[in-house]
């Protein structure tokens, strides 16, 4: 073979091979285990932990507990339960959560809009062996739904209507997350503005 031919010759790259699987790690059994798990968050736990560092509780099981309550999940209902003892908070969270369920309500089903952010999900139909003897499924017509919305929407405002303007400004602002009704375990204005309204609207609705 000449210089020529050497030249000439194409060079042959190195056949690369493919590169092998990771082998998975066997699972921690027993001890390991437990020790990996009890290093791992809770999801639950940290939102709970999460509730009491506002409402200016320690971090203790028996607060963790505490702060399961549905009111507790929100803004609204954090500044109710820091204004109020147990019994009253729980007279004003259930005005405020039938005006605010009122609200959504009817904007979805009259006005074609939601109030909270659109997330995706997946209707499911329930299995037979998924239903109990004493689930209510709601029965009504799209007209009987579309005319309840509306009743329950007119009473509400009726309702909130005895109120000054400024009190009815009072609890939009918080019901539209406009404002904070809490800052570092305190009331803000806002949210002192916003219970003392939201006990008016009770009265109101204990005299209807």
């Amino acid at each position: 073979m000449g210089k020529g031919d050497r030249r000439n010759k194409v060079k042959q790259k190195p056949l690369s091979l493919p590169g092998l699987a990771p082998t998975p790690r066997p699972k921690k059994r027993g001890k390991a285990r437990m020790t990996e798990i009890a290093r791992e968050q809770d999801p639950q736990r940290v939102v709970l932990s999460a509730r009491a560092r506002m409402m200016g509780k320690e971090n203790t099981l028996q607060n963790r507990s505490d702060m399961r309550t549905q009111a507790l999940g929100e803004a609204a209902g954090r500044a109710i339960y820091l204004a109020c003892d147990e019994d009253e908070a729980a007279k004003l969270w259930d005005v405020y959560a039938g005006l605010t369920a009122t609200e959504a309500r009817y904007s979805r089903l009259v006005l074609g809009k939601s109030l909270h952010a659109k997330c995706a999900k997946i209707e499911m139909m329930p299995e037979r062996f998924e239903t109990r003897e004493d689930d209510s499924p709601d029965l009504r017509s799209e007209d009987e739904k579309h005319r309840d919305a509306v009743n329950a929407w007119a009473r509400w405002r009726g309702y909130i209507g005895h109120l000054h303007s400024h009190q009815q400004h009072a609890i939009w602002a918080i019901a539209r997350d406009r404002v904070q009704p809490i800052y570092e375990a305190e009331l803000t204005q806002p949210g002192r503005l916003f219970v003392e309204a939201l006990r008016a609207l009770a009265e109101v609705v204990d005299g209807a």
